[in-house]
């Protein structure tokens, strides 16, 4: 307990006095244990929301349809040592994630957008619960928890990392960074339980989890790790068990990766190790401004020092304002945060804020290891405060201004939905009125859901059950955040998907075009492999654009829209036609699809509607009589798939 403090008469100093010197209530409120009821509607709350948002919707976005490329590539053609995208080596990352990608599909029996997507989903769920248990503590004698807040701010943690604007985005699409947040929190884990109670299985336990983490992001998992148990090892004086750890570590490391790297040897031989391991792990880490040296290849997200206190605090909204509180409440002279594992949760972020300071190569999403630690701190202050009731000026406004943010948010995303399902409809994606009615109950269930949760935290703080709030108050910004979603996701697939354009293309192939690429970019190649379920041919400069559209066979070319200018010069005396997909979602408008002669008449598209410098293609119906047969139209579909 900490001793009252004198504040200053007035003036400035007495304000800033405020901020930081604590005020206490005369009794501090008893922590409640959790109902048991209770605690396991918040697991069950985590495991929906952990998966919500899975499934539903298209591809989204580069990462989504590049990662998903590739596990549908790897599916497809059976390349397991190595990432694949249109059956060119993707070399940059050790293919953890995708492996779990193809082992789902592969027990699916297909490739879907939500399959593809659900490695990061249960790694994110599995990094929360890793929270949960981690902040919980073991359990004592008698298999109770102590009533201390431990399991309140458990609770907290878990929401506030999975709601984290970041956390919340990578743990639902098709990238690796969410593997490497769980491989790297597990190995914590598994470290504390072993510093805890010592035993040798406890402790291979751990040095096999840090192992394995190379396999998740490369060398920077166990960098990450190590970095964190070094630096609280040191700090404790634990001398001769961070030697004895870091000896038996170093062969249990070379036993599990060197056969990927002789898998790799075999794939590309010396140039693909080279490229892996120099160019990729250590040209990403340094700078090679020395000629000298080799030429790094990965010059691009070189940033100043700087860059993570500058790019990092949106990424962690809405809970950016109570960062600071409770990094002064661990920081301040006197702080009740000083036990071992406080010490093992600080020196965890100390650690790996060090490796990703010291390297070169840094992007927000670089820093998603952090978050899991970041939030134990914000939970236990939080707990801490609502126990104690042992506030400053500072973590009263702060909690106050992020809660009425929220609030101010989801209200205005209501108004701005109901509005829009009235007054903008086509901006909605709404072409019936009960789509419109839907999404204005959803609306409305929305402000129904704010106000209830703003009427439970606020009669929780008045009641002696006031330390609830900290598992209770982010639990139902997570039921609000799952409704807000549900909402606005066939908003977002509208603007957001490929499968518009992709359709058009696919049904061009199905009578007999074959499909070319007139883009290598690694979001464009992987989103049309993926939905129309074969290898593409990718045309690079205008010249092959012309060429291959000159063929006699019918054929197409999907091209962006923004290079047809540059691509218009070699195709004047190229027939072709210029089709769209006549969707309004703003990035499938974004393609076109270039038709040659050959193929008009293949899919009967002769009739034309203009729409500016683009046309959107209506096929003639065919006259009577002149309808195909099933099996003619299956044999069509094969003799494509093959010329394809």
């Amino acid at each position: 307990m900490q001793k009252d403090k004198a504040i200053p008469g007035g003036g400035v100093r007495a304000w800033l006095a405020r901020l930081a010197v604590p005020e206490r209530s005369p009794q501090p409120y008893s922590v409640p244990r959790l109902d048991r009821r209770l605690a396991m509607g918040l697991w069950i709350l985590l495991v929906f929301f952990s998966f919500h948002g899975v499934f539903g919707h298209s591809l989204w976005g580069g990462n989504d349809t590049r990662e998903g490329g590739m596990i549908w590539d790897m599916f497809r053609n059976g390349t397991y040592v190595t990432p694949t995208i249109n059956g060119t080596p993707f070399l940059e990352k050790p293919p953890l994630l995708h492996w779990t990608g193809v082992a789902i599909c592969r027990a699916a029996g297909t490739v879907t957008e939500g399959l593809v997507r659900l490695p990061a989903a249960l790694y994110g769920f599995g990094t929360l619960v890793l929270l949960v248990l981690f902040v919980r503590g073991p359990r004592a004698q008698g298999e109770k928890i102590v009533a201390d807040g431990r399991e309140l701010a458990a609770w907290a943690a878990a929401f506030l990392c999975g709601t984290a604007i970041e956390f919340q985005e990578y743990s639902r699409i098709v990238l690796t960074d969410m593997a490497l947040v769980f491989v790297v929190t597990l190995s914590l884990f598994l470290f504390w339980r072993a510093y805890l109670r010592a035993g040798t299985g406890r402790w291979v336990a751990f040095l096999l989890a840090a192992a394995g983490a190379f396999y998740a992001k490369g060398l920077i998992g166990p960098a990450l790790i190590w970095a964190s148990v070094g630096v609280f090892l040191l700090w404790k004086r634990r001398f001769r068990l961070l030697a004895g750890l870091s000896v038996a570590y170093v062969p249990l490391l070379l036993i599990l990766v060197l056969p990927w790297v002789a898998a790799l040897y075999r794939f590309g031989g010396e140039p693909t190790l080279k490229f892996v391991f120099w160019d990729n792990q250590i040209g990403r880490f340094f700078t090679f401004g020395n000629r000298n040296l080799p030429h790094d290849p990965f010059f691009i997200n070189k940033e100043p020092w700087y860059y993570y206190l500058r790019s990092l605090p949106p990424y962690l909204a809405p809970w950016t304002l109570l960062l600071l509180p409770a990094g002064i409440a661990w920081a301040r002279r006197g702080s009740p945060f000083r036990d071992a594992f406080h010490a093992f949760v600080a020196s965890s972020l100390a650690g790996m804020a060090l490796v990703l300071q010291i390297s070169s190569a840094k992007v927000a999403s670089y820093a998603l290891p952090l978050y899991p630690m970041l939030f134990v701190t914000v939970s236990v202050w939080f707990a801490d405060l609502l126990a104690s009731e042992l506030s400053t000026l500072l973590e009263r406004w702060a909690v106050r201004i992020t809660a009425a943010g929220i609030a101010l948010l989801f209200g205005l995303a209501s108004v701005v939905l109901i509005v829009g399902a009235l007054v903008w409809p086509q901006l909605l994606g709404i072409s019936r009125w009960p789509q419109a009615a839907t999404i204005i109950a959803g609306a409305v269930l929305v402000l129904v859901l704010v106000a209830a949760a703003a009427m439970m935290v606020v009669r929780l703080l008045r009641s002696s059950d006031r330390p609830l709030v900290c598992a209770l108050g982010p639990a139902a910004y997570v039921v609000v955040v799952m409704v807000v979603f549900q909402l606005v996701t066939p908003v977002l697939d509208e603007h957001r998907s490929y499968k518009p354009i992709a359709a058009l293309a696919a049904e061009e192939n199905s009578h007999g075009v074959t499909i070319a690429l007139g883009t290598e970019e690694y979001r464009d190649v992987g989103a049309f492999t993926f939905y129309l379920d074969h290898r593409l041919p990718i045309l690079k400069t205008a010249a092959d654009v012309a060429s291959f559209l000159r063929a006699p066979e019918p054929r197409a070319v999907l091209a962006r829209v923004e290079t047809l200018s540059s691509l218009e010069p070699k195709l004047a005396e190229v027939p072709h036609a210029q089709l769209l997909a006549g969707n309004p979602g703003t990035l499938s408008r974004a393609y076109a699809l270039l038709e040659n002669r050959a193929a008009q008449i293949a899919t009967r598209r002769i009739q034309f509607r203009s729409e500016g410098t683009m046309v959107v293609a209506t096929r003639v119906a065919r006259p009577s009589g002149a309808a195909t047969s099933p099996a003619k139209r299956k044999t069509r579909r094969q003799m494509a798939a093959r010329r394809s």
